[in-house]
């Protein structure tokens, strides 16, 4: 019997030991990885595991600055995959900048708990945009540019645009507009035999691709700059609308693509614009396209008498431009007939009248935007040297034009030493011109000496916090200041650069059953971040009464921890709740670190 039992034993041994044991499960990878360093938030959490998984999972996420994370809400629910083994949970809003943590459990299949863990990774800086209603505030100014705010979901100011794309598409689409009108007006005025000349016809129709050319890089190049996109983006045409909300400037542009369009109709066929028929609309589409030239520049004092000084300024630069670019390469190209003197003679006419045009409204436009400060903003500088250029080409013009009245005022043909002459003298000027040209649109890319800076909308609650330990300058801005969503503005001052995990925290009223509202501010220096008016962006501030501000930051001289202030919020009718604003509230969250300053001051809206 002892030895059946112990033979019986040692079976089931055998048998058991047979038996295949249960794999014990493991993450075998994460996305993003444990420790991983982001650009920018990820699209979704993904967990894959070694062996199938049950359907009672939970996952969490904590993210923030430092080591105070918060729990991150806008996610979706954990889903299985298919094969049982991978684990995803949707990121429906961007993660803040910052380090996060996530904690994850799964199931066995059968229901019993199973396995947890945790990982973590890094979030470097926040998209530059976020979808409407995330009440985020959007960074447009990056803490080396130091640049201004523009709402988060608006264009930037098509006036400010000053990369060198932009430029050379200003500068191209300027000289073909101005070449074009300006021959248009000369051929009108001088030369109606202009039309019967090939070699006419076709220095019209290159200058005319070249505007157009000129008039679409400068398009694309303005629309990728308003809307902070590379110029492939800009080549979209349906972006190209956006120009239309970018400013005077903006506007200006497209306005000036159509018009350049529908100048095609006029250089397909040049003798319209002497035929009677059609003259007005012939010369009149290239005339408003020119009229766009001046209206690039549509700020500062006297704003009005500005764009009249503009347009003037375009109109008649264009026809001196213009007009002697056809002379020296088309009416002075060679020896030629009576009509040739004629439409040098023609200039000579002209020319007086849009000298002295050019020259006043360009005065005019030099003590309304620059003043007295030429020689110490680049702006007046470079004026100063487009002013010689425009002097010099004065000088030569007014040579010419007494050559042209002492030598051809009864000749009947041009000859080949007084055609060679001409040339040379309308050359110069034609060179002159282009210099001026280039000159102009270097201009719109530097800011005038008086020009106003653009001032930021009325804020109704404005809190300062100063920290001169840390090296800390910003304000803190909120409007309407009533229940509901609120815009949010922060402008950092100091420091240029080196401000990490800036943070601001809305506390409500103590005993309301409101909770606090983090937001973390994507800014690293000095710039603005705005969430832009509602119902785009803001901060939901639910209940009136005393809500009290606190800001986190660290720079490499400091930590700012807790520093805040008291503010009102109003009900939405305006009244206020029984209140003292004058005191923090006993018991209310606020502890700020020892190199915080005091709490400054509130500025509120009556």
């Amino acid at each position: 019997m002892v030895a059946a039992g112990l033979g019986l034993l040692l079976f089931d041994l055998a048998v058991g030991s047979a038996r295949p044991a249960l794999a014990q499960n493991t993450l075998e990878e994460s996305d993003p990885a444990d420790g991983a360093v982001l650009n920018s938030s990820p699209s979704q959490i993904a967990l894959t595991f070694t062996e199938p998984i049950g359907d009672a999972n939970q996952v969490s996420i904590a993210c923030g600055a430092g080591g105070d994370n918060d729990p991150f809400t806008q996610r979706g629910d954990e889903v299985v995959a298919a094969n049982g083994r991978a684990l995803t949970v949707e990121i429906q809003q961007p993660i803040p900048a910052g380090r996060c943590q996530v904690s994850w459990q799964v199931s066995e299949p059968g229901g019993e708990p199973g396995i947890d863990g945790s990982f973590s990774f890094t979030v470097q800086e926040l998209p530059p945009t976020l979808p409407p209603g995330t009440g985020t505030p959007t960074s447009t100014a990056s803490s080396s540019s130091g640049g201004t705010a523009d709402d988060g979901d608006s264009v930037g100011d098509a006036s400010e645009a000053s990369d060198a794309t932009t430029w050379l598409g200003r500068v191209l689409s300027t000289f073909g507009v101005a070449v074009l009108f300006g021959a248009l007006v000369l051929i009108v005025a001088a030369w109606p035999e202009g039309p019967e000349y090939i070699v006419a016809v076709r220095f019209l129709r290159a200058v005319w691709v070249i505007a157009l050319v000129g008039t679409l890089v400068y398009v694309v190049a303005l629309t990728a700059a308003v809307n902070d996109e590379s110029f492939g983006k800009g080549l979209n045409p349906s972006g190209w609308l956006d120009l239309l909300d970018a400013g005077w400037a903006g506007r200006a542009a497209i306005a000036r693509l159509v018009l350049v369009v529908a100048s095609g109709w006029v250089v397909l066929r040049p003798e319209r614009v002497i035929d009677p028929t059609t003259q007005l609309p012939a010369i009149g589409i290239p005339a408003l396209a020119a009229v766009t030239l001046g209206l690039s520049r549509t700020g500062g004092d006297w704003a009005v008498l500005g764009v009249i000084a503009g347009i003037a300024h375009a109109l008649a630069m264009s026809i001196w431009i213009g007009s002697v670019v056809l002379l020296a390469r088309v009416v002075l190209a060679g020896p030629g007939e009576e009509d040739l003197v004629h439409a040098v003679r023609g200039f000579g006419r002209i020319s007086g009248t849009v000298i002295v045009v050019t020259v006043v409204s360009g005065l005019i436009q030099l003590f309304r935007l620059d003043g007295g400060e030429l020689f110490s903003e680049s702006h007046g500088r470079v004026l100063l040297l487009k002013t010689l250029l425009v002097a010099a080409m004065v000088f030569v013009t007014l040579t010419a034009n007494q050559v042209v009245q002492t030598r051809l005022t009864r000749a009947s043909e041009l000859s080949v030493p007084m055609a060679d002459r001409l040339r040379r003298a309308f050359g110069t000027q034609a060179v002159l011109g282009v210099g001026v040209l280039a000159l102009s649109g270097w201009l719109l890319a530097l800011e005038p000496g008086k020009l106003p800076a653009e001032e930021g909308p009325d804020f109704a609650i404005r809190e300062e916090i100063v920290d001169e330990d840390a090296g800390i300058d910003l304000v803190v801005q909120l409007d309407p200041g009533r229940v509901g969503v609120n815009r949010l503005r922060v402008e950092v001052r100091e420091p240029e650069t080196g401000l990490d995990g800036l943070q601001v925290t809305f506390i409500p009223p103590v005993g309301s059953n409101a909770g606090s509202v983090v937001q973390a501010i994507p800014l690293t220096g000095v710039g603005i971040a705005d969430s832009g008016p509602p119902p785009a962006g803001g901060v939901p501030l639910d209940v009136a009464g005393a809500w009290t501000l606190q800001v986190s930051a660290s720079t490499a001289t400091g930590s700012l921890t807790g520093a805040g202030s008291s503010f009102e919020v109003r009900a939405a009718d305006g009244s206020l709740p029984t209140s003292d604003i004058a005191s923090v509230p006993t018991g209310a969250p606020v502890t700020p670190a020892p190199t915080t300053a005091p709490p400054p001051s509130s500025t509120n809206a009556p």
